[in-house]
């Protein structure tokens, strides 16, 4: 009969008998020799009381099964606290019916402090070869400090212990029955365990940056988390406040702070299909690195949604198609195969992302002092988390920035010090700065991309004149020179591209003049300026960045501490959003930028 158990375990420290030889001397254990102590290993059934509130745990263990005439062997790891927390040595014990339970052979340990690191009951996979690791497979087991399942055990693993001379220790452990497709809920890596075909999804993610002809093809690094899902009408959302599962990193990061080694991932699920009519959705983290401070650089989450029918594919139960599942805004998903004739599944999910993961933004603070720094921006909801990438002492006070399409160079420059440019490599976080020789501008107050070009604008207020930058050889020519209206201060502002629904490419101006700020379109071909927009309500306004691929405009205020964002036509007062930055910072000047352009798809109108 199968029973859902859980069992309390029992090790008893007796003292090892120690015999004198009155004959033979040569036999007599000399006094300063340790005295080993037997342990024995006891397992008692017990009803299965589950002391945890939650729910879905608490059916997850419900519905495992185990029976206990199948255990054949108890396996634990002991260790001494310098073999912590991964050495230690493994016992591998037979045992004997006692009672209602078990009772282990005998383990001998010389008197000490030790830790039981591992707790289980165990089968060979292969009656052919040796006792190992690999070769077991788990029926019970103690989880581990930490885990899903630590509530619903009186103690966890590593456990300390004494073992003493002439001393009896008794310790009592709960073990719960045991499936391999949760065994992260015991604290225990998934990959340490024998996961069969069906027992995971295992995918693979990618993006495409038509920007970038040399990498077009990147994998995607990123943090990962399972969600299981709900329906907001007709729109499949994530369910619940936190993931059910934290699938974890696809990649590592080196000694050197990049990205490298990504790889497909794999994770158990934890429910039938039938339980998830909508499928899952994964949440991509995208990563790029660590900084100098060793804080990871992240950029926006991405939620990729994999359909019931994608899974079911994956898992052989309906015919494989390949057929990609397009999602919108340029994610697609489908099953694919392996070429790996080695692989045990050859199915993985394939996630396809066409925006390239949403990359870090960037900007620039004085907050009060001569020297300013970068950071990397990610927006979560109404907050900007910012991760300083570095410290721009060495640069200068005013710098200006901007970031490359292809996502990979971020461009400086300071307005004090036009004659030296920093490139930032957004791919090995790593920077030169470069001296630039012969006419340069006298102060370059903005940078910014367009048409595949890096336009270099120094702003005064009655003129503005663009020299385009070279990337490759960072050398200035002068490209244009727009007469401006001499009442509106155009030296404090910042530069956005935009493009139109047919393929015209202009600028637009972000600017203060006094209490109220502005927004221009400067024509650069033609010289024409045109008046877009004034307003109050963005008094000393800095900085200006496209933001969300292409739909919305985010400006700092000089006035609060954080950010406004909007989407155009410029309506501010019904459209004003808010960031607040983490941790907080008062902007006192900057500037902002970050690849996209500004879609625009109709024409402008106050």
């Amino acid at each position: 009969m199968r029973k859902n158990l859980l069992f309390r375990i029992l090790l008893i420290a007796v003292p090892f008998a120690m015999l004198f030889s009155s004959c033979n001397k040569k036999d007599d254990m000399s006094i300063d020799e340790p005295q080993k102590v037997d342990l024995v290993f006891q397992a008692n059934l017990t009803k299965p009381v589950l002391k945890s509130a939650n729910l879905p745990y608490d059916e997850m263990l419900a519905a495992l099964d185990c029976d206990w005439a199948d255990y054949g062997t108890v396996h634990v790891r002991i260790a001494t606290a310098d073999q912590l927390p991964d050495g230690g040595t493994d016992y591998y014990l037979g045992y004997t019916q006692v009672g209602e339970g078990i009772a282990s052979d005998l383990v001998q340990l010389t008197p000490g402090t030790f830790y039981l690191t591992r707790f289980e009951i165990v089968e060979k996979i292969d009656e052919n070869q040796d006792w190992s690791e690999a070769n077991s497979k788990i029926l019970l087991a103690t989880p581990m400090d930490n885990s899903a399942f630590e509530d619903f055990v009186t103690d966890v693993l590593p456990f300390e212990f004494e073992v003493g001379t002439y001393e009896k220790n008794r310790l009592v452990f709960d073990v719960l029955c045991f499936n391999q497709q949760v065994a992260p809920a015991f604290g225990f890596e998934w990959f340490d365990y024998n996961i069969v075909e069906g027992d995971e999804i295992c995918v693979f993610v990618n993006c495409i940056n038509e920007y970038d002809r040399e990498n077009y093809h990147q994998v995607f690094a990123s943090d990962m988390y399972a969600w299981k899902t709900a329906l907001d009408g007709e729109t499949v959302i994530p369910a619940g406040d936190v993931p059910y599962w934290i699938i974890g990193p696809n990649y590592e990061i080196g000694d050197n702070k990049l990205v490298s080694s990504v790889t497909p991932m794999c994770f158990p699920l934890y429910d039938v299909l039938d339980s998830m009519e909508n499928g899952l959705i994964l949440q991509l983290m995208p990563v790029f690195g660590k900084t100098f401070e060793d804080s990871i650089i992240y950029g926006d989450d991405v939620l990729v949604h994999i359909s019931r029918d994608i899974i079911m594919e994956y898992l052989g139960f309906k015919t494989y198609e390949g057929i990609p599942e397009e999602l919108g805004d340029g994610i697609s998903v489908k099953v694919e195969l392996t070429d790996d004739p080695q692989a045990e599944n050859p199915r993985y999910i394939h996630i396809m992302l066409s925006d390239c993961n949403k990359p870090a933004y960037f900007e620039s603070h004085s907050n009060g002092s001569d020297i300013a720094d970068i950071y990397a921006l990610r927006f979560d909801g109404d907050n900007v988390l910012m991760t300083k990438i570095l410290d721009f002492s060495s640069v200068g006070r005013d710098p200006h920035i901007a970031v490359a399409p292809n996502r990979r160079q971020l461009y400086v420059v300071n307005s004090d010090n036009s004659s030296q440019i920093l490139v930032y490599d957004l791919y090995s976080m790593s920077y030169e700065t470069f001296g630039i020789g012969g006419d340069v501008p006298e102060k370059v107050t903005q940078l910014v991309y367009m048409n595949d070009t890096l336009f270099a604008a120094d702003m005064n207020t009655d003129a503005l004149t663009f020299y385009v930058l070279d990337p490759d050889g960072l050398n200035y020519s002068e490209y244009n020179e727009i007469t401006l209206n001499p009442e509106v201060d155009f030296s404090g502002g910042d530069l956005i591209a935009v493009k139109d629904d047919v393929g015209h490419s202009t600028l637009w101006s972000f600017s203060k003049n006094g209490t109220t700020s502005y927004v221009h379109e400067i024509d650069i071909a033609t010289g024409d300026v045109t008046q877009l927009a004034q307003e109050t309500n963005l008094h000393n306004t800095f900085g200006a960045m496209v933001f969300e691929g292409g739909d919305l405009i985010i400006t700092g205020h000089g006035d609060d501490v954080g950010l406004k964002g909007w989407v155009t036509p410029f309506n501010f007062a019904g459209s004003f959003t808010s960031y607040n930055p983490i941790p907080d910072i008062t902007y006192t000047y900057g500037d902002l930028a970050s690849p996209f352009i500004l879609n625009r798809a109709r024409p402008i109108t106050e």
